[in-house]
Formats: structure tokens, C-alpha cells, sequence
């Protein structure tokens, strides 16, 4: 299989090897010249010249020798995990109804994780989340013990709409609709010396399940990550796609406003249009319409409040999960409602793109196989039969560490690329 190219610039022809053949090393573990070069179609004598190089370099090993099927045994080749590492970064998820961290992670060459920490995401300024993710960063880094001049680059995660012309992201944090990105990379480049970059949580997430994760969306040359309803990565024709002005992969319209703060009387203003158009947040609205009903009946909903020990205003999305997981049959209502709205955006995708497998997260994954039931009845339900049977519908194989993985994993590729 090609390797996965994840670029925004075309990339030179030395370059492309590079990034070719460490990249079939990186997934092979343990792998010959000859099986590198049928991987990437480089004929032997080309491969053997780049290997050459990285091994001087001490980039890879040689570390033993393979079975021969007739003459010599081929010596088998492996990256040095330790020549160096990446830090991965999530900003965390857009809304606080679901619970959301800050999240880094540090990577090896192999793309193995070496060490991970996050903390919960709270209400605060831009600025002041910045200081956080300084913070977490170098705790990571001074407790794995690892070098700063073995760290070849950062990659952060941030969600809303991008301007990279502007270095602007639209509601990135709760309460701030536009705002600067670009202070924060200096400020890791300062103080880790490493070049830092920063791109789409969802367009990360599709990368990390492309580049790292297990399973189908490992292989699949068309793929979609949906974080939620709210946001999406396109993986189109084995490389990612971020549209003309890189802002590609938003679910939503911009709502339109009548004044101050106004929105205009449509399907923007209540939820029970069921305007498929519209996010319902990361948690599918599902806290909002738990707390709702459970307001309107409190004795049909007293297992979702249990959950909750008795305060209305703490029922979330895990209040309702466990709910259904206990046999509740208002939770699983809610769930399933949410589970057909998300399929009814899906279909569109699915209808749109075509891809071989649709990975769900940000963290509404965990509601399991209730609402994935009803996500898959409405994706049948809704769309075309022709790209129906084709595709796979499934949570992320990498959970939470996903973006952060994404990040850190698109770091080492591009490491790749300029050895």
C-alpha cells in the first residue's frame, strides 16, 4: 500500500522517496530493501541509496536477517524510535457539555506513543489557554526525560473555521468568535525551538485514524471523520483534503443574524426542526434534551436523574449512557432521536463523498451501540444504496488521543519528508 501523503504544497521527488520509504518502514517494524521497494514501486538500486544514507545517519538499523526464499538472506531494516520525537496537541473539543481535556501527547518515530498527559478543559480566555498548553507541554517533556534537541516539531489541534492568511480561527473558544492563533505557536517555538503548526482538529483526526489507527480506516483510501455533527477531515483519494482556502470540512451554514445577536426566525432557532443543517453541538444536544425531559417528567426520566444524584443541572451525556446501559428507555429514546439526526448528516457526506468508512469521535462515540444502531438505520434510511453498501460506519479505533495523535503523527511525516 502507497504510503499516506498528507500535504498542502507538492512535494519534491526526493522528498516523496524519503517519505515513501521510511514511512514502509515505520509500518513494517522489521522490513527488506526488497519488500520497501515493492511497496513504493522504487526499484532496489534506489531504495538501497536512501537506506544507505539514513542508516549512516543512524535513522535506521539493520537489525537482522530474513528468511530467504533462494540465494542470500535479506537483511531486514527498522527506524531508530529514538532518533526523535513529536508533541501532539488537542485545544480539546468546542463545547463544555461534554467532558473535553487538553490533551499532549509525545510520539516516537514509529509513531508509538512514549508518554501522554491532559487535563479538563474549562471555561477560560484564549490567552489563558495558551499558558495551559505551555504548561502541559513542558511537563511532558521534562517528565519523559527526553532531550529538546531530539524534539523535531509540534503539532496542535484546534477547532472552529480557519483563516491561515489571517492566522485566525472562528469560535474556537467558548464566548470568543474570532481569534489569533499565531501567538501561540511562537510561543512553542520559543520555548521548545522547533518548528509548530497547527491545523483543523477534524482534518487531524482523519490523519491520525489514516496514519496510526487500526482497522478499516487504516487502509481506506476514502475517508470521513465526523467530530460529531459538528466538523469533519476528508481523506479523498489516499491524501487529505483542505479546500481552496483551507478551511474544508465544516457542517454547518453560517446562521443567519436579523440584528444584535438576533438569529433570523428559520430552523436556526430551535432544535425540534430537525434541520439536519444545523449542529446540535458535540454532544448531539443530547444533555440539553435529557434536562429538558426529564424537567417536563420527572418520574419518567428518574433514572436519568439518578444518574445524576438528583440535580437536574448535572445531567450530561455519560448520565444518559449509563441510563441506557441500565435498560432505561427514555435514554435510549434520546440516544436513538440523536442517532438518527447524526445519520441524516452523515448521508449527505456519504452521498457527497463516496468513502469506504465514516469514523465517529470527539467524544459522543462513547454513547455506543445504541446510537450507532440508529446512525446506521438512518444512513440506510437516507441515503443511496449504490454508496450505502460500500461504506463502514464506526467509532475511532484511537478514542481520545486521536487529534493529539493526528498532530503529532503529521510532525514525523513531515520529518519524513525533509531527512
Amino acid at each position: 500500500m502507497e504510503s499516506f501523503i498528507a500535504r498542502e504544497s507538492r512535494l519534491s521527488e526526493k522528498e516523496r522517496r524519503n517519505l515513501h520509504i521510511l514511512d514502509s518502514i515505520r509500518r513494517g517494524g522489521e522490513i527488506s530493501r526488497a519488500d520497501i521497494s515493492k511497496e513504493t514501486d522504487l526499484n532496489i538500486v534506489t531504495v538501497s541509496n536512501y537506506v544507505g544514507k539514513y542508516i549512516k545517519s543512524k535513522l535506521v538499523f539493520e537489525t537482522g536477517l530474513d528468511i530467504s526464499t533462494g540465494g542470500r538472506r535479506p537483511e531486514l531494516l527498522k527506524l531508530n524510535r529514538q532518533y526523535g520525537y513529536s508533541l501532539g496537541i488537542d485545544l480539546g473539543a468546542p463545547h463544555l457539555s461534554i467532558d473535553t481535556s487538553l490533551r499532549v501527547v509525545l510520539m516516537d518515530l514509529s509513531g508509538s506513543i512514549v508518554a501522554k498527559k491532559n487535563v479538563k478543559k474549562e471555561k477560560c480566555s484564549f490567552d489563558k489557554l495558551s499558558e495551559k498548553v505551555l504548561d502541559l507541554a513542558g511537563d511532558i517533556v521534562d517528565s519523559a526525560g527526553i532531550d529538546l534537541r531530539s524534539l523535531r516539531g509540534i503539532g496542535v489541534g484546534i477547532w472552529g473555521v480557519m483563516d491561515r492568511y489571517k492566522g485566525t480561527v472562528r469560535y474556537a473558544v467558548e464566548d470568543e468568535q474570532i481569534v489569533s492563533y499565531a501567538g501561540l505557536l511562537n510561543q512553542l517555538e520559543m520555548r521548545f525551538g522547533v518548528p509548530s503548526i497547527i491545523e483543523h482538529d477534524a482534518t487531524l483526526a482523519a490523519f491520525g485514524e489514516r496514519w496510526s489507527g487500526i482497522g478499516a480506516g487504516a487502509i481506506a483510501d476514502n475517508l470521513i471523520f465526523m467530530c460529531s455533527d459538528s466538523s469533519c477531515g476528508l481523506v479523498i483519494r489516499g491524501e487529505l483534503y483542505y479546500g481552496a482556502s483551507k478551511s474544508a470540512g465544516e457542517l454547518n451554514l453560517n446562521p443567519p443574524y436579523v440584528g444584535e445577536g438576533e438569529i433570523a426566525d428559520n430552523c436556526w432557532e430551535s432544535y425540534e426542526h430537525g434541520c439536519c443543517m444545523r449542529s446540535r453541538g458535540i454532544d448531539l444536544g443530547i444533555q440539553a434534551r435529557a434536562r429538558g425531559l426529564v424537567k417536563e417528567s420527572p418520574d419518567e426520566g428518574g433514572a436519568i436523574l439518578n444518574e445524576a444524584g438528583g440535580d437536574v443541572e448535572k445531567i450530561d451525556l455519560d448520565c444518559v449512557v449509563s441510563a441506557s446501559e441500565k435498560g432505561d428507555e427514555l435514554s435510549r429514546k434520546i440516544l436513538e432521536e440523536a442517532g438518527s439526526y447524526l445519520g441524516a448528516k452523515m448521508s449527505f457526506l456519504i452521498n457527497l463523498f463516496n468513502p469506504e468508512v465514516v469514523v465517529v469521535g470527539r467524544g459522543i462515540e462513547k454513547a455506543g451501540d445504541i446510537l450507532f444502531s440508529a446512525v446506521r438505520r438512518s444512513v440506510k434510511k437516507w441515503g443511496y444504496d449504490e454508496t450505502v453498501k460500500i461504506v463502514k460506519i464506526l467509532p475511532t479505533s484511537l478514542g481520545e488521543d486521536v487529534v493529539a495523535v493526528g498532530a503529532a503523527g503529521l510532525v514525523v511525516q513531515d520529518f519524513f519528508a525533509k531527512v
